[in-house]
């Protein structure tokens, strides 16, 4: 008889891709969520059995229960679990399970691990190695965020709620670092010796990749000899830019000339970072480069999405003043029109550090509408609003407003632009395709 394994929270992102694991595993899976959300579709296609409500009698014939983040412990369903004397695991440790059962390469970073897991999974894939690909974004091609395949497993490593501390990985890569979820570290120092232990915890003979300029965070793995890959300018592995074409670009590694399917100097740097941990289970360079002249992208990463008005629309993810630095200097390589940019802050917290860097980083639009926060897991700060990113948007010269959603449409009405922008992680992305679909 199979193992019975229930989630609780099972739409999230990270939990649907880990149900979809323990199914491809021979598991029998099933899981609540009251918010069922976009990724309910992807589980039914599956078969798996999804309630949208929580009920102690979830548990009754099952082995195993999985939380996410979001659930508290003194949940009823666990509660009862936890009476009737079943194993009951955090999203982290199921996901290090299953991970370190496999031959395990993952990545870490604060920016851009999302694409460079899917780059990666995408050259396995194109080079034959079949993987099972876990990843933080949905790949159209893949039809959701999971990629069914061998025990080669390529895993995106949350350093949130100090997922990635639990893996065991042969490879490891860190496409970035920034300071982020100080809520789980409470010290940028504590945050970096995280990542260090991250690349530490690599199994012996392995190797760990990281950009140049954060080599320093590999100095512990380097010491108990892993192999130590630099991407980035001067770095061993390095994708030089040679000139833009609308909606790709090429560039140059090993003498080799290719093109990337993505604009943005940042997809550039994931590009290295995917090649250069491919190159750990052997994948050649040209064998990558070549693969990734096929790779679709994932959704939410400068995806267009469609038309309003005259204006291509666009929606991507960021929400860290480095991400939307980084989009919006992609952006700028597919036109030389006006862009406009519709920015919804998230978290309260995030906000209140870091709003004087988001509106700076805003101002390389030409126009920015700036939606209230998107308050995801928090309460509100007092003082703490949209507010702040305008005033350090207009103090960097940028034509920037507030806006509420109800006021949107007729707003967008009076703006031009070639390309419109919706960017950050929270429900603005729903905002935009509706609009998108009016038009249509």
């Amino acid at each position: 008889m199979n193992t019975r394994v229930h989630l609780i929270g099972i739409c999230g992102s990270g939990m649907s891709s880990l149900a979809l694991w323990y199914q491809n595993r021979g598991f029998e899976v099933s899981g609540c969520d009251r918010s069922p959300g976009e990724n309910l579709a992807e589980l039914k296609n599956a078969g798996i059995a999804v309630s949208d409500e929580h009920n102690p009698s979830h548990v009754e014939e099952i082995d195993l229960v999985v939380f996410s983040a979001a659930i508290p412990s003194d949940h009823p369903e666990i509660m009862r679990a936890r009476a009737k004397g079943i194993e009951v695991l955090r999203r982290s440790e199921a996901l290090a399970e299953l991970a370190n059962a496999s031959e395990l390469l993952a990545v870490a970073g604060a920016h851009g691990k999302t694409t460079t897991t899917a780059m990666t999974g995408w050259i396995l894939q194109e080079t034959g190695y079949n993987p099972t690909v876990m990843v933080g974004g949905e790949v159209k091609a893949w039809g959701g965020n999971f990629r069914s395949g061998s025990m080669r497993t390529v895993v995106e490593a949350d350093e949130y709620d100090r997922t990635f501390l639990r893996l065991r990985p042969e490879s490891a890569a860190v496409t970035s670092f920034a300071i982020e979820h100080l809520e789980c570290y409470g010290t940028p120092e504590a945050l970096s010796v995280a990542f260090g232990v991250f690349l530490e915890m690599t199994r012996p003979g392995g190797s760990v990749i990281v950009p140049l300029i954060n080599r320093d965070l590999a100095r512990w793995a380097e010491r108990i000899d892993r192999k130590v890959i630099t991407t980035g300018p001067d770095g061993s592995v390095f994708c030089r830019f040679i000139e833009a074409d609308p909606w790709q670009q090429k560039y140059l590694i090993d003498g080799i000339e290719a093109k990337l399917p993505l604009p943005g100097d940042h997809n550039l740097r994931n590009a290295e970072t995917a090649i250069a941990l491919s190159s750990t289970v052997g994948v050649k360079t040209e064998e990558s480069v070549r693969a990734l002249e096929s790779f679709p992208g994932v959704s939410r990463r400068l995806e267009k999405i469609g038309v309003y008005g005259s204006a291509v629309v666009l929606s991507d993810y960021a929400h860290h003043p480095d991400e939307i630095d980084a989009a919006l200097q992609g952006v700028s390589q597919l036109s030389d029109g006006k862009i406009g940019v519709v920015f919804q802050p998230h978290l309260y917290s995030r906000t209140a550090s870091q709003s004087e860097e988001m509106g700076r980083a805003l101002s390389r639009a030409d126009w920015a509408l700036v939606l209230p926060i998107y308050p995801s897991r928090e309460l509100p700060i007092p003082g703490v609003s949209s507010r702040l990113v305008v005033d350090a948007s207009i103090r960097s010269g940028c034509d920037c407003r507030l806006c509420a959603f109800d006021e949107l449409r007729e707003v967008l009405k009076e703006k031009m632009a070639e390309i419109i922008v919706f960017m950050g992680a929270g429900s603005v992305d729903c905002y935009a395709r509706e609009l998108v679909e009016e038009i249509e």
